[in-house]
């Protein structure tokens, strides 16, 4: 489902990336040219898998996620994806936090010809806006890379994403039939000073 907002994407959720290359107007009915990244998220299956991934780095950087499979019954399967992140940046006085839970279901007949699949994703990222380093006469000011340009307790980005989707899927041999519904809304701020 296209998906145009402008946003700090995480990838705690993300299955894989498919590169669609050509005019994106074969997907999406549009003139460009260059093609389309197609994010692709985790879903419910009927596997069972627990996966907690922390994380360290370096100016204080923390993050933890994780990826939690069950299948319910033959018929039912439930997956959630977690993430939180709270880390200094490495420009001066500059910080991101950031966190997100994901669950998704599946509901199937017996035979798996048709499922439904439901998810809901809320997401929530908070930083410091840094435009980089400023240019003098054609190259990069010589600066301290930690410098901040610009007056970080008044350069923020923030968005809220709270986003359901279900898809309906009939596979009937040779001919799948598909019908994919989102509903999201987004909520964003962004002030660089």
């Amino acid at each position: 489902a296209r998906d145009d907002a402008q946003y700090f994407r995480d990838l705690y959720n993300l299955e894989k990336v498919e590169a669609l290359k050509g005019s994106n107007a074969m997907v999406f009915g549009r003139g460009g040219g260059g093609g389309v990244l197609n994010r692709v998220t985790k879903q419910a299956s009927w596997a069972s898998k627990r996966e907690v991934t922390g994380e360290a780095g370096s100016f204080g950087g923390g993050r933890i996620s994780s990826d939690i499979e069950q299948k319910v019954s033959p018929f039912v399967a439930a997956r959630l994806n977690t993430v939180y992140e709270n880390s200094k940046l490495f420009r001066d006085r500059s910080s991101l936090e950031r966190s997100g839970i994901n669950p998704t279901m599946i509901f199937s007949t017996l035979s798996h010809a048709t499922t439904v699949t439901a998810g809901y994703e809320h997401f929530l990222d908070s930083r410091t806006a840094d435009r980089g380093v400023p240019s003098l006469q054609g190259k990069p000011g010589d600066t301290d890379p930690s410098t901040f340009f610009g007056n970080p307790d008044e350069s923020n980005a923030r968005v809220t994403v709270k986003a359901a989707n279900a898809t309906v899927m009939q596979d009937a041999g040779a001919i799948q039939i598909r019908y994919n519904t989102r509903f999201a809304n987004y909520n964003k701020f962004y002030q660089n000073n």
